[in-house]
C-alpha cells in the first residue's frame, strides 16, 4: 500500500500542480510539502494534510491513522529533542545555510526533569517556536520552515564556532 506522502505526489502531479503552487493553496511550505511526499510523516500537520487531501479529491485519513505514521516515522521511544534559544549560547553553532549565516542548535542530552541549557542555563526549548512542532535536527523546523534561533550573527565568528566545537567535544568525551 502506498503511504499517504506518495498518493498526494501522484495526485498533485495528475493535476499539473508545482509543489509551491499547492502549498500555496494550502497554506504551508513548499518544503514541508516537498517532505511529506518524501516519506517523513512530520513534516505537516493533521490540518494542513487534511486541506491538501481536500485540495486534491482524496480522502482524507483518520487521526488515528495520521497517529500510527507519525509514530512509525519518528521512532516511539526515542529522545526528545530539546535546543537552547540563546544565540549567545556556545552550544549554537554559526554555519552558512543558503548564503546566509545560521545558528545550527546542538541537540542536548535531557533526562526528564531537565529544564536548562547545561552550557548558558537558559530554558530549553522542545518545540517549534513558530508552529509547535516537537524540534528536529538542522537549523530549520521540518513543519514550518522556520529557524530556531532566529538571531543569527551577521557574520560567522571563527573563534566562537572552535570554541563551541571544543566544548561539544570535551562535553561529549565526558
Amino acid at each position: 500500500m502506498k503511504s499517504l506522502g506518495s498518493q498526494i505526489k501522484e495526485a498533485r502531479q495528475r493535476r499539473h500542480l508545482s509543489q509551491s503552487a499547492l502549498a500555496r493553496q494550502v497554506g504551508c511550505r513548499q518544503s514541508a510539502l516537498s517532505m511529506y511526499e518524501g516519506g517523513r510523516e512530520t513534516a505537516l500537520s493533521a490540518q494542513t494534510v487534511g486541506r491538501l487531501c481536500e485540495a486534491l479529491g482524496l480522502l482524507p485519513p483518520t487521526e488515528a491513522e495520521l497517529a500510527a505514521a507519525r509514530a512509525a516515522g519518528e521512532g516511539v521511544g526515542e529522545a526528545t529533542r530539546v535546543f537552547c534559544p540563546n544565540a549567545a549560547c556556545p552550544s549554537n553553532l554559526p554555519a552558512e545555510v543558503g548564503g546566509r549565516v545560521a545558528l545550527v542548535p546542538r541537540a542536548h542530552a535531557v533526562g526528564e526533569g531537565e529544564i536548562h541549557c547545561a552550557w548558558c542555563g537558559e530554558v530549553l526549548e522542545r518545540a517549534c517556536p513558530e508552529c509547535g512542532a516537537p524540534v528536529n535536527a538542522g537549523a530549520f523546523c521540518a513543519r514550518c520552515g522556520t529557524p530556531y534561533l532566529a538571531e543569527a550573527p551577521r557574520r560567522a565568528d571563527p573563534a566562537r564556532a572552535e570554541a563551541a566545537v571544543r566544548l561539544m567535544a570535551w562535553a561529549g568525551a565526558r
